[in-house]
């Protein structure tokens, strides 16, 4: 059974189910990156499962621009600039997980967990409710 850092729920959604759906999946993610600190093969495991975290991540924001952009959403700027941010912060966590810096993996669970709540939960509900209108 994996550690959770973070549980799916209502609070989370954001009521467009494909999105709603990338969310759970990029969540899951994260909560395989957070289990897999301290154990055996940790260092070999945390590359793997940032590497997912960062494919999955540019997967989904494509995936959330290419909506936002169908609907005409008026922030869409500001999002593909907040996207972008955080895709070169997870790169530059790769970089340091690969050069053994691997202690720093709780610092990287924390910030991908505090982002991932302050962007669903506040940004993604604002193209949501545009949408739902």
């Amino acid at each position: 059974m994996i550690m959770e850092l973070i549980k799916w729920g209502k609070d989370y959604e954001i009521g467009v189910a494909a999105m709603d759906e990338q969310h759970k999946k990029w969540i899951g993610i994260i909560n395989k990156f957070y289990d897999t600190i301290g154990k055996s093969d940790m260092k070999k495991n945390l590359e793997l499962t940032i590497n997912e975290v960062l494919e999955y991540t540019k997967y989904h924001f494509s995936e959330e621009e290419k909506f936002m952009e169908s609907i005409g959403f008026s922030e869409l700027e500001n999002q593909k600039s907040m996207h972008k941010a955080l895709t070169e912060k997870m790169i530059g966590f790769k970089n340091r997980i690969v050069n053994s810096e691997s202690l720093m993996s709780v610092s990287v669970t924390n910030e991908l967990k505090d982002w991932l709540n302050n962007h669903i939960k506040v940004e993604d509900k604002k193209y949501a409710e545009f949408y739902l209108k």
